[in-house]
């Protein structure tokens, strides 16, 4: 699809439909390469929508043609990676410290994203704990620290009216994406590995004792062939391995995010002002339209270069019917840019941020997302495993990359590569499946009222301004424990007694009790502290 995406583009008709988008990303010299990925990733979710149940057979199990196949095959490696951006801090990590020799392809280069990352200091110790970063090489990738960030949402219509609520510690920590990346590119290709940018997969073959893993070459079609004893998948949102594994329910939410790196923003305290020592987590600045409660972001990059990036997303049901276009959406940022933030005369973009950010909910005590079959594991966004609250799988992925990477080591030390096996290695804990359900509230029911998202969010926000400080950082870095939800559930039904009734609203009564039963399911996993799903570590984003 990647491929008839791009080869199809046409830049008159996109410059038609979507005028912002093209002026203001028309000073970029790559602004064509920026356009195609948009697209490609779009076709990718068209093709998804028309049946979302539906996928393509890319994991062959005991192919007839294995000696033809085994005569093509270019090279061995033990692990071979599709996705070459969280991808290849797993890659890099089982590279240097384990001595494993990796291959990680991307359909576009390796070691680039089009996401810029916020995390906290507490969560980057993860990297250096698993020994893939020193903090000396941490620190020449981030670009700015922020003294305190915080979450408001628009009250002009709700009847619950809060100032903003401000943590420390949360997303505070702005890190250059690209150049983490190319540290750990680096790292990865010292040590005996490669990498092949521009390459993607089509298919794995699954044999007893290996996996030969088909690609083709984007710009020739060339078919290749490499074999390993393991595929990892880190393709992201929709990818084909995640969708067959789970027979096409591979996420049931969806985040669609735009934005832009920029300079140019009018400095200061006031709230149309960027200030580059706060972080802005979650701000609406308006109430529902078109059945979507759009929400933006800000994080200021580096001071000196004078960088900020804008988010603006809103979350979904992959099943609504609101148009999850990312072309329409970034038509929308740029028209509503100046509402959320004061542009002056110098103001241009640097750099497009955007991407469809997946989630899963779980409905039922059998209805975990499959991670695994026989040699092939999904990580990353292609887990989907992530709390949807803040909408972000780096978080997650680090986090837990400790508990990851020694895993995968023991799973090939052991030669114990099949399902079960590999199922072990996730990142699904039950107080996520309980953020899952928590924000279905960020969206609307059919038939809300305009200002119910932000009247509820408000009430919440209310509720966490009267409780530990602690229970906000718990709750925006997906790890709060069930002593601090009930205090927020608790909290928040004083305040907007109306909440329960939403609840029903938005889950209907089979998702009220399956997140109730969830709730339950995380005070017994905290009680019995059952060691299979613990986190390595307990942060955020």
């Amino acid at each position: 699809m990647e491929k008839t995406a791009i080869k199809e583009l046409n830049l008159s008709e996109i410059r038609k439909k979507y005028p912002l988008l093209v002026e203001n990303l028309g000073s970029l010299p790559n602004r064509e390469e920026y356009l195609r990925r948009i697209w490609a990733l779009e076709e990718r979710w068209n093709s998804f929508m028309q049946n979302p149940n539906a996928f393509e057979e890319v994991i062959l199990f005991s192919p007839q043609t294995v000696s033809k196949l085994e005569d093509a095959i270019e090279k061995d490696f033990e692990i071979i990676y599709a996705g070459g951006t969280l991808g290849l801090l797993h890659a890099a990590l089982m590279s240097t410290k384990y001595n494993r020799k990796v291959l990680a392809f991307d359909a576009f280069t390796v070691g680039k994203t089009h996401r810029d990352w916020n995390i906290s200091d507490q969560e980057l110790k993860e990297l250096t704990k698993a020994g893939l970063f020193s903090q000396e090489e941490i620190e020449q990738a981030v670009v700015n620290r922020y003294k305190t960030g915080f979450v408001k949402f628009y009250d002009e219509n709700s009847k619950i009216k809060t100032p903003p609520l401000f943590m420390k510690d949360v997303l505070n920590v702005a890190l250059d994406a690209n150049k983490l990346l190319a540290l750990a590119l680096e790292k990865l290709k010292q040590n005996n590995s490669k990498t092949e940018s521009y390459l993607r997969f089509k298919r794995v073959y699954v044999l007893k004792e290996k996996v030969i893993v088909e690609c083709e070459e984007v710009k020739t079609g060339r078919k290749r062939l490499f074999s390993g004893k393991l595929f990892i998948d880190a393709m992201g949102t929709n990818s084909p391995v995640s969708r067959q594994i789970n027979a096409g329910k591979s996420i049931t939410h969806v985040c669609p995010t735009v934005g832009t790196i920029a300079r140019g923003f009018q400095r200061g305290n006031d709230q149309r002002e960027v200030d580059f020592s706060v972080g802005e987590i979650l701000v609406s600045t308006e109430d529902i339209t078109d059945g979507r409660q759009l929400i933006w972001e800000g994080f200021a990059g580096s001071p000196e270069k004078d960088e900020y990036t804008t988010y603006l997303f809103f979350y979904d049901s992959v099943n609504s019917n609101a148009d999850k276009s990312l072309f329409r959406l970034f038509e929308e940022y740029f028209e509503k840019i100046s509402d959320y933030k004061i542009r002056t005369g110098n103001w241009r973009v640097i750099k497009p941020v955007f991407g469809y950010i997946p989630s899963f909910h779980h409905h039922g005590w059998n209805n975990l997302k499959k991670v695994a079959v026989d040699r092939v594991l999904l990580i990353g966004d292609s887990a989907g495993l992530s709390s949807p609250l803040t909408f972000c799988g780096f978080g997650s992925f680090v986090r837990n990359f400790c508990k990851l990477t020694r895993m995968v080591e023991e799973v090939l030390s052991e030669n114990s590569l099949d399902e079960k096996s590999l199922s072990q290695i996730n990142t699904y804990e039950p107080n996520v499946a309980q953020m899952a359900s928590l924000a279905e509230f960020m969206r609307p029911a059919p038939k809300s009222k305009p200002s119910v998202v932000n009247e509820t969010m408000n009430a919440v926000m209310m509720a966490l301004s009267k409780l530990d400080p602690e229970i906000a950082r718990e709750l925006f870095q997906d790890r709060i424990k069930f002593s601090s939800l009930r205090k927020v559930l608790a909290k928040t039904a004083q305040i907007h007694p109306k909440v329960f009734r939403l609840m029903f609203e938005h889950l209907g009564v089979k998702g009220s009790f399956w997140w109730i039963a969830n709730i339950f399911e995380a005070f017994w996993s905290e009680k019995t502290k059952n060691p299979r799903k613990e986190f390595a570590l307990d942060s955020g984003k």
